[in-house]
């Protein structure tokens, strides 16, 4: 063999080594080319997200009733922490927390573990200047209300996640909710970032403004609380809405809760507060005259074979005015036969009852009213005074200040921005004044009096129900709702006030428990809007039939 022959010979056992690798170098370049990129880039380029933060809810004067503010998150990486007894030691004084607890969330299993939430941004540079392996500072929305609990049954709640699950902050989400940034990071093998990009930078979301005002919403839970203390009562409903629009300045509920709003969610039966649907309807319909009277029986009339209906106090003979002011149910029980059961159940649709109003609240409740067809004679009687009928309190409010605006049924309104609509006309403005003086009787001559503001004419109507049973179809006898509802000033009513306590302990009629709640509101509401007296100043008389319905 001459020397070239040795040479090629010993160049190709040379190479025999590279054959593997060359091999292997066109498997990774060619048939794992896109898989090794697909790795390599989850190792070194990352993208994260940062939500902007989410919209604040004012009150209709500005005031902050919720608001995002941005928190700090701390993590651990513990494929990269290679100590947690170091951990635990330099985090426990930037996150406030004992090194034992540290060491056990190092400890626990997973790879990402959160060390502290909620973080200020103090905590956060402190954590971070430890400049611990593995450690990880990121930015978060917190949602904060600092008005304590107050509107929170109106505001609602979010999830952990900020996402809404009751209230405003559930039904205007989308709207409140900001787009959200995207970080593109590129990383060295140290796991430091060499390059950032962001992509798209949409400001945050305007803030949601409400008709609520915080103060006269701070005074009707006040108000509530301190009633609901005094007679030990299970719950109850304040309302304050403007009749000439149907926006709602207060809306309070006890006991409080973020998570349910009983004003516009329940029902309760409303006692003599609905003689007003009874009576507009007569007036309107032309089926009595002002001048009739009724037998109301001295307090107890059979209406139909075994079926006996009682009033709280005698009456004999007396007007449609004098049936509202003494409350009797005996007497609204005869006016309603003059109406009807079709007419009655057509007014009291068009006062906007056994309907949903529309108010951007969750779990609005359409109330109950048992159908024409099942509207006996007995039926009829009971609905005249409020029994056998289910209403929201959002529903019974809406009815009174369709009454003090002259006659006509508006939407409430509960987003400042949301255009006021007119449902329609329910009486005609004859009609309404006539009512109106008609319910300032009850409160200057009836059971009303412990409604009455002096300096101010008061128009209203007392109402006491029994509850049913819990678990039956029987109604209690210890078991109440006391309400008032009315409205002030009488002949230009800015405000429409509903008051409702339910089982009360002790005193049970809505003239004691509920009529004091209205005009201690009612006057708030007057001084804090410096409105001048409407008639010259005198003491309001007291009555005895004032402890009455």
């Amino acid at each position: 063999m001459d020397t070239r022959a040795r040479l090629v010979l010993a160049a190709s056992f040379a190479m025999l080594p590279m054959v593997p690798l060359v091999g292997q170098l066109a498997r990774l370049q060619v048939m794992e080319h896109r898989s090794l990129d697909s790795r390599a880039g989850s190792e070194f380029n990352r993208s994260l997200e940062e939500v902007t933060p989410r919209a604040d809810i004012l009150d209709r004067n500005g005031k902050v009733l919720a608001q995002s503010l941005q928190v700090w998150s701390a993590f651990l990486d513990k494929n990269m922490a290679v100590d947690c007894n170091a951990v635990a030691f330099k985090l426990s004084a930037p996150l406030k927390l004992a090194p034992t607890e540290l060491l056990r969330r190092c400890k626990s299993p997973g790879r990402f573990i959160w060390l502290s939430k909620s973080m200020d941004y103090e905590a956060s540079q402190a954590a971070t200047n430890t400049h611990l392996e593995g450690l990880g500072i990121v930015p978060s929305q917190d949602r904060f209300y600092p008005n304590g609990m107050l509107a929170r049954n109106v505001i609602g709640q979010l999830s952990s996640d900020g996402k809404g699950i009751a209230g405003i902050e559930l039904t205007q989400d989308a709207r409140m909710t900001g787009k959200p940034r995207k970080f593109k990071l590129i990383r060295d093998g140290s796991g430091r970032t060499i390059y950032k990009s962001i992509e798209g930078d949409a400001p945050p979301p305007e803030p949601l403004q409400l008709t609520l005002d915080r103060n006269v919403q701070y005074y009707a839970e006040e108000a509530l609380q301190e009633a609901s203390a005094q007679y030990s009562a299970e719950g109850g409903f304040v309302i304050v809405q403007d009749p000439s629009t149907g926006e709602i300045l207060a809306m309070a509920a006890s006991p409080a809760n973020p998570l349910k709003n009983p004003v516009v969610q329940d029902t309760y039966e409303p006692g003599s507060t609905f003689k007003l649907v009874t009576a507009a309807a007569v007036l309107e319909e032309g089926a009595v005259k002002l001048t009739d009277t009724f037998n109301c029986e001295n307090g107890a009339f059979e209406v139909a074979p075994g079926v006996v209906i009682h009033d709280h106090e005698p009456l004999g003979t007396a007007t449609l005015s004098q049936i509202l002011e003494r409350s009797s149910n005996i007497g609204a029980a005869k006016v309603v036969e003059r109406l009807g059961s079709l007419r009655f159940y057509r007014y009291a649709r068009a006062f906007g009852f056994a309907n949903r109003t529309g108010l951007e609240l969750p779990g609005e409740t359409a109330g109950e009213m048992r159908p024409l067809s099942d509207m006996t004679k007995v039926a009829l009687a009971a609905a005249s005074y409020g029994y056998g009928i289910g209403v929201s309190p959002l529903q019974a409010v809406g009815a009174y200040s369709a009454v003090a605006n002259g006659g006509t049924l508006w939407e409430p309104v509960i987003l400042k921005n949301a255009k006021a609509t007119r449902v329609r006309r329910v009486i005609s403005e004859a009609t309404a004044n006539t009512l109106k003086g008609m319910l300032v009787g009850v409160v200057e001559r009836g059971t009303g009096t412990p409604a009455q503001i002096p300096g101010f004419t008061v128009a209203g109507k007392t109402g006491t129900s029994r509850q049913m049973e819990p678990g039956t179809h029987k109604y209690s006898t210890t078991r109440y709702n006391a309400s008032f509802i009315g409205f002030l000033p009488a002949d230009q009513p800015r405000w429409t006030i509903l008051v409702v306590l339910q089982n009360p302990k002790g005193s049970y009629y809505g003239a004691q428990v509920a009529a004091p709640v209205f005009a201690k509101l009612g006057r708030r509401l007057l001084t804090m809007k410096a409105v001048a007296p409407d008639r010259p100043l005198r003491l309001a008389a007291a009555s005895e039939r004032g402890s009455a319905r």
